[in-house]
């Protein structure tokens, strides 16, 4: 009888030092991740950060991607890299289908970066999440938009096929 009573304690202890294990190391994870992105390792530079911007994207993990892309704007506010991590999150917000915040995303690019690579990108974007949400003037606005500005443009093409394709 004694025999079995040390068995199940001993049991119940493993199970209960097992379960404050696990429920540490994801509270850790957690607490090391707002660490990093709240600028107490301040260790990084923007190349990193925007790799692991890129990484979040990859993985699909847009609550970690903005996170990570709130902290980057500010610590790095001039950073070239900004505006290509902005785009990756209105694109993955567009994936997601979210496209509220996929066009503020996208705006902000328009408006903060309009000198950036990603500006027709982020145009199509916008007219996308347009179109996706069925606003089709707004849609078809900004294609044409696209269609006058950026001649022979990749954009350019996929505007005049979307454009045929909103009715």
């Amino acid at each position: 009888m004694k025999k079995g009573l040390y068995v199940a304690l001993i049991m119940g202890i493993s199970f209960s030092a097992l379960a404050a294990k696990n429920n540490q190391s994801s509270p850790r994870n957690y607490n090391e991740l707002v660490k990093e992105l709240e600028g107490v390792k301040d260790a990084k530079n923007d190349l990193q950060f925007y790799s692991e911007i890129i990484s979040d994207y990859q993985a699909g993990k847009s609550k970690t991607l903005n996170l990570r892309l709130n902290s980057f704007v500010k610590k790095f506010p001039k950073s070239p890299y900004l505006d290509n991590s902005i785009y990756l999150a209105g694109k993955l917000a567009l994936e997601e289908k979210n496209y509220p915040e996929a066009l503020q995303h996208f705006q902000r690019i328009i408006t903060q970066y309009p000198l950036s690579n990603k500006v027709i990108s982020a145009k199509f974007g916008k007219a996308m999440a347009y179109k996706k949400m069925n606003l089709n003037p707004q849609a078809k606005e900004v294609f044409t938009d696209i269609r006058k500005k950026y001649p022979n443009s990749p954009e350019y093409f996929r505007a005049e096929t979307e454009m045929k394709l909103i009715k």
